[in-house]
């Protein structure tokens, strides 16, 4: 669950004021302390502009369990879609302090992202079932079931499912950005 006190944590814990946060994150300051009170459920896209503001994964601003540390449970999984996205991600990985994050992929049949992400990092994906279309930068890369790919998180990428069926993929992040 989204705990908003989290976010005030970290922002105090990297001796920013809430001013300094709104100029870097472009969210004002009173939706900040709104959100840091518990007072607003913030949107994906404020979550996102926030960590990107404070170097933090959005996963991290989610309460842990004892258990969350090691081992996540399939109907505990944390579930995510971002803005003008239909694509599922279900994190994988227990812990919110790693480096390293896996997450589970789910495309519609016929879905795909609209715009291209950059990221620092590296992703490395292996396609469990149906076709998933990769799109680095100006190349198009077809993956059946069985394929993997691996590439630097710079490259401008999207993922589409031009098939019938779903597509579910594995992917290994690093470092860790959700």
């Amino acid at each position: 669950m989204f705990e908003g006190s989290r976010l005030r944590e970290i922002r105090l814990e990297k001796k920013l004021s809430l001013q300094e946060i709104s100029n870097i994150s472009e969210v004002s300051v009173g939706m900040i302390s709104q959100i840091e009170r518990n007072k607003s459920d913030p949107t994906m896209t404020t979550l996102y502009k926030l960590c990107q503001g404070l170097n933090i994964t959005i996963a991290s601003l989610f309460a842990e369990t004892e258990e969350a540390n090691r081992v996540v449970r399939q109907e505990n999984r944390k579930t995510m879609m971002l803005p003008n996205s239909k694509v599922k991600y279900q994190l994988l990985t227990p812990s919110l302090k790693t480096d390293l994050e896996m997450l589970l992929i789910e495309l519609d049949p016929g879905q795909e992202d609209r715009k291209q992400i950059t990221h620092h990092g590296e992703e490395c994906g292996f396609v469990i079932e149906g076709q998933l279309t990769v799109i680095l930068g100006e190349e198009e890369y077809l993956l059946h079931t069985g394929d993997s790919i691996h590439y630097k998180s710079t490259i401008p990428h999207r993922f589409m499912n031009h098939t019938d069926k779903p597509s579910i993929s594995l992917w290994a992040m690093t470092p860790a950005s959700f």
